[in-house]
């Protein structure tokens, strides 16, 4: 990990998986990953499904999956959340999705929805 915004996981599976992530996504990865655990300090990190990296508390709040060219945020009781900024996608019951391309992503916006999936807990 090269990042100066990253730091390791208490989890060395995670450390793992961020050891292994493309040189192209890394940077977006990492900096997503800093606003996370900035907004949700209580989150622990895991690695479930597939190889995704997953945020939760005493249960899974949000999954990480790495795409082409973008990391995709799955909230996975996001239906909950409000979404001012318009943001979010998604129709189905519970999970709604954030899919971020550059690293001059709205990071007010997911600092927010992960403060939101904190509360809502």
């Amino acid at each position: 990990m090269e990042s100066m915004n990253t730091k390791y996981s208490k989890n060395d599976v995670v450390n793992d998986y961020l050891n292994t992530l493309n040189a192209e996504i890394a940077p977006l990865f990492f900096e997503v990953r800093a606003c996370i655990l900035a907004a949700g300090p209580s989150f622990s990190e895991s690695i479930k499904w597939k190889n995704c990296l997953v945020y939760g508390t005493t249960k899974n709040h949000i999954q990480t999956v790495v795409g082409k060219g973008k990391i995709s945020l799955i909230f996975l009781n996001g239906v909950t959340l409000e979404d001012q900024y318009g943001l979010l996608e998604g129709d189905g019951n519970k999970a709604r999705t954030m899919r971020i391309h550059s690293t001059d992503f709205n990071r007010e916006a997911l600092s927010d929805y992960v403060k939101q999936t904190v509360v809502t807990s």
